[in-house]
């Protein structure tokens, strides 16, 4: 379709040749010659006319009807020449005037004929008698008077001057003097000297006329005419002229407009036959791209680059991919190099462009002023073209080729390298996958191994969790009968710290042996870092000073608060040690658009809207060799550490789909970032915290397979306003429901029991008194779906060992909700 201008352009002129030759072809000679024709026609007519008249007036012509043919050829010829006119539109005033003297010659020819005919017959008869020997014999004395009378007509018929008039009247006086009156000849005389009077008369009368139709001859009238089809001619000629000249011309303009047309088309065929090579370069280069290993990718890379500018004609040849560190493909040809920071710089110019289509200039040196001209004249670059590179989430780059001259009446090679560069942003996106392939392998044999790692800390922690249940609940019951302040009062608290330092160990070694999806929910990161500063400076040494800067209230994540809290209270407490307890703790939040695949310290970060959180301290750093292991569980650099600190954290940031980033140098203190998707801060929410409610006396039924334990568990139940029914065995638990479940108000169901395990107990009580609600005693909330939970009925989930403010919370709601559905 770019030729269709070029098309039809030739097609008008086609045309427009066409018709200037119909307008040049000379159709007026014919018509000029027959009008030529006419004239002569007409000239000899006329004169065929004049010798006749003057064949008449001499005496040698007596048939008149010649004159007649003439005239009307004249007559014929005229009208012929007046329509003749008409039909060239000119102008028919010399025709007219030709025609007027038609007609004044036909008058006088009319006049001619008459006096001529009285003339030549008094000639006639005075010849006749002049010679007659008859009437001169009777009369010798009138012979010389006839002969002198006679030559004088004779004289007058040749001249008919006043000279020739009065020898001519002379001659008839003497004749009339000499002629007889009386006799045989006197009627002869009289008649003699009659027709000499009437020749005196007729003579110089017909001369007159004869020079009067002479003098009428249209000879300016016919040359009028003449001239005025000659200018006719002359007029349709010269437009002839000028059409064949346009003839010309335009033929010349269609020859030039046919070569540019043929000029065109031929670089539309050199155009097709490199785009065909090219194409056939990029599926050959593609398929070597498709068929090498990601270890290969980078030079076969370069191989590749190397084709496709030997194809487009450039010097340097590159990819460049926007990641961290910058990773660059380069290409040039032999004695050519790169110059410090090209083509890495080819990435700001391509955003200086903003050409998300690609971008070719021909001459580097025609740019205006700016950092674009600046770049590419220090790179040496007079030509340069560029394509990005774009796979959302994946490959973010540009490939760009470089050319120490200008480009003059060369094709862009964009439309080109665009298939190239489609051939390999695909290789680099296979490349990239390869490599997340080969991530995710990794990380599934490291969740493997560490499934077996969880797998025995769960079953130690299982055993643990009996003791300190046991010494958690022996305490809590035998704090309210020692008086407050008291040595054995101190020592059971501290027991009681104690314990409870070993469950928050416990739920560690599980939290990190058993994850699993837990209920997350909007919370704001303000209330978040509020809850942990109050705890943290409750736990930290005085010491160590804690700075939480200000977060704004819209910043929220999407998580379970409790193990988000955990976070942060595991790198304050692993920022406090590096510090040895006197040092200076930062916690900052910001929110922050991440347009570009980003690479941390443990994990990555795709597109999208983040929320980081950092701990900074200025304790004594991490070497190279800690910070290779520190995420690994059980590493730890201290004699007290656990090496589940840091473990933890990890798995909880990879649960809530985000990254870690850390930034050390030994002695200079270190930075932990948390990077998690942030969300709408309209949505978030957190908790509030509420004072224990205690029963009223409502009865609740509890099941526990071990007698210490389900005494503890009655103890703690009756402490909190509730009367506890025990059974140590399913089958009286579920004979007491059966007998009347109208007895009791709720459910307790312990971790375990003798011979069932307790989610099969729960859903089977259930079953038996469905209006009574359920509660179901776990070491880890992981160990069942929630989806198992709610298919057995089951209401609440407690951690045990059981905490009297979770219990008397839980025990709350599911009074108070069974109260709503009572009828």
């Amino acid at each position: 379709m770019r030729n269709l201008p070029f098309i039809l352009g030739v097609s008008f002129l086609l045309a427009l040749l066409t018709w200037l030759l119909l307008r040049g072809i000379d159709t007026n000679a014919s018509t000029y010659a027959v009008t030529l024709q006419t004239l002569d026609e007409y000239a000899l007519a006329e004169a065929s006319l004049h010798r006749d008249v003057l064949q008449a007036r001499a005496g040698l012509l007596r048939d008149y009807d010649t004159f007649t043919t003439a005239v009307r050829a004249m007559e014929d010829a005229v009208g012929r020449l007046r329509s003749r006119a008409r039909a060239e539109a000119l102008d028919t005033r010399p025709i007219d005037r030709l025609a007027e003297a038609v007609v004044e010659q036909e008058e006088l020819l009319e006049r001619f004929k008459t006096s001529n005919a009285l003339m030549q017959n008094s000639l006639s008869y005075v010849g006749l008698l002049s010679t007659s020997p008859a009437f001169l014999a009777h009369d010798v004395q009138l012979a010389p008077a006839t002969g002198a009378l006679a030559a004088a007509i004779l004289h007058l018929a040749r001249d008919t001057s006043s000279d020739a008039l009065r020898a001519l009247q002379e001659r008839i006086d003497q004749f009339a003097r000499q002629a007889p009156t009386t006799g045989p000849d006197a009627e002869s005389a009289r008649a003699m000297l009659a027709h000499a009077r009437l020749l005196h008369e007729q003579l110089p009368a017909v001369d007159e006329t004869l020079k009067a139709f002479i003098a009428a001859a249209s000879t300016q009238a016919l040359e009028e005419s003449r001239e005025l089809f000659s200018r006719h001619r002359s007029v349709v000629e010269a437009g002839e002229q000028r059409y064949r000249l346009l003839l010309y011309v335009v033929a010349l303009l269609l020859l030039v407009m046919l070569v540019i047309l043929g000029l065109r088309l031929r670089a539309r065929a050199v155009a097709l036959r490199r785009r065909a090579a090219f194409e056939h370069v990029i599926a050959e280069n593609s398929t070597r791209l498709i068929n090498c290993s990601p270890a290969e990718t980078g030079m076969r890379l370069k191989q590749v680059l190397g084709e496709f500018s030997r194809i487009v004609d450039a010097d340097r040849a590159y990819v460049v991919l926007d990641e961290k560190p910058v990773r660059v493909h380069a290409w040039s040809k032999d004695g050519v190099t790169f110059p410090p920071g090209w083509p890495r710089q080819a990435l700001a110019v391509a955003e200086e462009l903003g050409a998300s289509d690609g971008v070719t200039i021909a001459d580097a040196t025609a740019l205006p002023p700016g950092v674009v001209k600046d770049a590419l004249t220090d790179a040496g670059v007079r030509a340069w073209a560029c394509l990005p590179l774009i796979r959302p989430g994946r490959v973010q780059g540009i490939m760009g080729f470089d050319r120490f001259r200008p480009i003059r009446n060369r094709i862009s090679p964009i439309p080109l390298a665009r298939l190239a560069g489609d051939a390999v942003a695909n290789a680099l996106e296979r490349e990239f996958l390869e490599r997340e392939r080969t991530k995710l392998a990794m990380r599934l044999e490291r969740a493997r191994r560490m499934q077996m790692i969880g797998s025995l800390a769960s079953g130690i922690a299982h055993n643990f969790n009996n003791i300190i249940g046991a010494i958690l609940g022996y305490s809590e019951m035998a704090e309210p009968q020692i008086t407050r302040g008291t040595k054995p009062a101190q020592h059971i608290d501290e027991i009681r710290r104690a314990a409870e330092r070993g469950r928050d160990l416990v739920d560690n070694i599980l939290t990190f042996g058993r994850r699993a999806d837990g209920r997350a929910r909007p919370v704001q990161v303000r209330t978040l870092l509020n809850e942990a500063a109050s705890m943290l400076r409750a736990s930290l040494p005085s010491d160590v000073e804690l700075v939480f800067e200000e977060v704004p209230a819209e910043v929220a994540v999407s998580g379970e608060p409790a193990q988000l809290q955990q976070v942060i209270l595991n790198l304050c407490t692993n920022a406090a040690q590096a510090t040895n307890d006197a040092g200076c703790i930062r916690v900052a939040v910001k929110q922050e658009q991440v347009t570009a695949f980003v690479e941390m310290s443990d994990g990555e970060l795709l597109l999208g809207r983040y929320v980081c959180l950092s701990v900074s301290d200025n304790g004594s750093g991490i070497d190279e060799r800690v910070a290779r292991r520190m995420f690994e569980p059980f590493f730890t650099t201290r004699v007290a550490g656990t090496g589940l600190g840091l473990a933890t954290v990890r798995e909880i940031v990879r649960d809530h789909d985000g990254a870690i980033n850390v930034q050390s140098e030994p002695g200079c203190g270190s930075r932990f970032e948390v990077w998690l998707p942030a969300m709408a801060a309209d949505t978030a929410a957190v908790d509030e915290l509420s004072a224990v409610p205690l029963g009223r006396g409502e009865t609740v039924l509890i099941v526990e397979g071990e007698r210490d334990r389900l005494l503890r568990d009655e103890e703690k139940l009756a402490a909190l306003g509730y009367e506890p029914v025990g059974f140590e065995l399913a089958a009286d638990a579920l004979a007491a429901c059966r007998s009347d479940s109208a007895r009791f108000d709720i459910i307790l169901v312990g971790h375990a029991s003798r011979h069932q395990g307790g989610l099969e107990l729960a859903r089977a009580l259930h079953e038996v008194s469905p209006l009574q609600p359920v509660l179901l005693a776990v070491a880890s909330a992981a160990d069942v779906s929630v989806d198992v939970l709610t298919d057995a009925g089951i209401s609440e989930v407690l951690h045990w060992p059981l905490d009297n403010t979770e219990l008397a919370a839980a025990l709350d709601r599911c009074l108070r909700a069974s109260a709503r559905l009572q009828p």
